[in-house]
């Protein structure tokens, strides 16, 4: 059976990075979804009430089968503007704001 996990975390705000940052706390909220046809948004969303100076909330996704993942207040991976593709197999990690959901939809 597919599956795509959501964590939503912290790393550091380091924006001459040359690759995908490390998660440097343990994430606040992690979400295992199994990608359909219809676009699924987490329950879980980013945390923010560790932001500062030198840490920006994110979301690390982990997926076996291919997606579209947005990320937003309500979004929704089929009809969103602005969703990202991650192959089958990947892990992509993307800064969000405090608040923000994930939802994933099949590509």
């Amino acid at each position: 059976m597919a599956k795509t996990q959501i964590a939503f975390g912290y790393v550091l705000n380091n924006q001459s990075a040359t690759s995908a940052p490390a998660m440097l706390k343990t994430p606040v909220n992690c979400q295992d979804i199994t990608p359909s046809a219809t676009s699924t948004a987490t329950t879980k969303t980013a945390d923010g009430t560790q932001f500062n100076a030198n840490h920006q909330p994110c979301c690390r996704v982990a997926t076996d089968t291919q997606i579209y993942v947005s990320f937003g207040s309500a979004p929704n991976a089929s009809t969103d503007t602005e969703r990202f593709l991650i192959p089958a197999g990947a892990v992509e990690y993307f800064y969000v704001k405090d608040g923000d959901k994930a939802a994933v939809v099949t590509a």
